[in-house]
């Protein structure tokens, strides 16, 4: 052994000698316990927590104006701003697609094919809440399937609404 080795030794040998008490390790196993008991509540309470916090959102996104679906472009136009409202078919190939709503006077619009299976159109509106429909092949009325926030048409069927917002 060499110098620093040595010193090492007597060091060591100088500390006070200690006993483990017999019940060390149930102490340890006591204390573990109760830790994850205690963290056991505080799981359930961000549980709890972030529950509530995606019902407060979801509220929000369905029951409030925020202009979340569709998605629509602004821009300035003398207090009218420019929306634009695309459909896309899932599994029908339909051969003409149209939209019709408060913002038309329910008179249908048709809209542009951009692909095999989406249409496009823009519109200019003024900021405001619009109930609006798709018309596929001029006969069937759907809502659009883009949109969560939808409403009781008074004939039995149901319309997307659209949110436009203002300056």
């Amino acid at each position: 052994m060499d110098r620093k080795e040595e010193k090492l030794i007597r060091c060591l040998e100088q500390l006070p000698q200690m006993r483990v008490p017999t019940n060390f390790s149930l102490q340890v196993m006591d204390r573990i316990d109760a830790r994850q008991r205690r963290g056991y509540w505080i799981g359930s309470f961000k549980k709890l927590a972030i529950v509530s916090l995606s019902l407060v959102f979801l509220t929000l996104v369905f029951f409030s104006n925020l202009p979340l679906f569709p998605q629509f472009n602004i821009s300035g136009l003398s207090g009218y701003r420019r929306v634009e409202l695309k459909f896309y078919a899932l599994s029908e190939n339909p051969k003409t697609v149209a939209v019709a709503g408060d913002f038309s006077d329910w008179n249908t619009l048709q809209m542009e094919k951009k692909d095999n299976n989406s249409w496009v159109i823009t519109l200019k509106v003024k900021p405001g809440k619009y109930q609006y429909s798709f018309i596929i092949d001029g006969e069937e009325w759907v809502p659009d399937p883009g949109s969560y926030r939808r409403i009781e048409d008074g004939f039995g069927g149901v319309n997307s609404v659209l949110v436009v917002n203002g300056e």
